[in-house]
């Protein structure tokens, strides 16, 4: 039975959650390995939860759940929320993006016509120029 002001006890559970935690911050890139290893070697001796949370004030989340902390602060901002039967708006799709896809296979037949046609072996250019104005604008997507 603890009295009041006596940090409580930990388990494994709690140990693992922290190992787990400190694992995401490992491949997050905020813990060097050195430091990880010491952190690790703290969070598997530990017997009581303010030595776990002292291996985590510097940290953001996640942080492993520990008996007598805190809860987690809610939310600053509420997400926005759709109802099941809503319908999400879907940015409308330009000229370009509808009808390039469909026109850029008949590019080459088109410069190939022109060529023998006109003799002139510029209208070969028409194929990257295509691909650039039908797929040049898509990087960010």
């Amino acid at each position: 039975m603890t009295t009041e002001g006596e940090p409580l006890r930990i388990g494994n559970t709690e140990r693992n959650a922290a190992m787990k935690a400190l694992d995401e911050h490992l491949a997050a890139g905020r813990l060097g390995v050195d430091e990880y290893a010491d952190r690790s070697a703290a969070a598997s001796a530990a017997t009581v939860a303010p030595e776990l949370a002292a291996l985590f004030r510097d940290l953001p989340a996640p942080h492993p759940d520990l008996p007598g902390a805190p809860p987690p602060p809610p939310p600053t901002a509420q997400l926005p929320v759709v109802g099941a039967g809503a319908d999400v708006a879907v940015p409308a799709r330009s000229a370009v993006e509808t009808w390039g896809p469909r026109l850029l296979p008949v590019v080459p037949l088109v410069a190939v016509a022109l060529f023998f046609l006109t003799g002139t072996w510029v209208w070969f250019l028409l194929i990257p120029i295509a691909g650039a104005v039908f797929y040049g604008g898509r990087r960010g997507r």
